[in-house]
């Protein structure tokens, strides 16, 4: 039996992403479940992009702040404390919007951890955002 305890201000910053990444299941050395945690600032978007996944089901556990999480359908605002979810192929984006007060701390977790699953989504012109 192993078992970890991580600090992910101990975890690694990862390089050219648009908020603070910390790879948590990667420090515990976990491979069937991806966790990360996220800082965003105002302004500041979680992923790389608006995107879907192929296989991935992806989760947002809001510690800190509030999450905002634009979807072809409509814009859903998670508080402090709860968890948004997307089905693989459910198009999302989250960030912390230009006008929030507070910065945004999250964990996200996605299985199975998959490299190349995310694919890019190009919103149309009456997109909520």
């Amino acid at each position: 039996m192993s078992y970890s305890v991580v600090d992910p201000d101990d975890c690694e910053y990862v390089d050219n992403r648009p908020c603070d990444l910390r790879r948590l299941s990667d420090a515990a050395g976990m491979d069937a479940i991806a966790i990360n945690r996220f800082d965003a600032a105002p302004g500041e978007q979680l992923p790389l992009a608006y995107h879907s996944h192929e296989t991935q089901e992806e989760a947002f556990v809001v510690l800190s702040g509030t999450l905002h999480v634009e979807t072809p359908e409509k814009e859903f605002t998670v508080p402090e404390e709860s968890m948004f979810a997307a089905e693989p192929e459910a198009p999302h984006r989250a960030y912390n919007p230009d006008d929030a007060d507070e910065p945004v701390s999250v964990i996200a977790i996605g299985a199975p951890p998959v490299d190349d699953d995310a694919v890019p989504y190009e919103p149309d012109e009456g997109s909520s955002r």
